[in-house]
């Protein structure tokens, strides 16, 4: 059985925010947009229980985690534009850890 332990720093801590910037897909530290979360950043904040706050205020809950060429995304579901009762998976990307 592998276990997934919170460090000493999280100990009080609920959620990692993931900010959503206007017309990007990228995974975002902060409300101004300006730090790119890492790839094992982003893992942990999926692990640990992250919320993703798109550029309208409005929270979305991660439904997976990948990472592909040392890129992670983070999976959310969002409304569908044109069709009311369906919805569509988007992602946001993380940029590759330094070596």
């Amino acid at each position: 059985m592998e276990k997934i332990y919170e460090d000493a720093n999280e100990q009080h801590v609920r959620a990692v925010k993931v900010f959503k910037k206007a017309n990007e897909t990228k995974a975002y530290t902060d409300s101004a947009c300006k730090v790119q979360f890492k790839t094992s950043e982003l893992k942990n904040a999926f692990i640990k229980g992250a919320l993703i706050v798109l550029e309208n205020g409005t929270l979305a809950k991660p439904i997976g985690f990948s990472v592909s060429s040392n890129v992670g995304t983070i999976s959310y579901i969002v409304p569908n534009g044109t069709t009311a009762t369906s919805a569509d998976i988007a992602g946001l990307v993380s940029v590759a850890d330094e070596a």
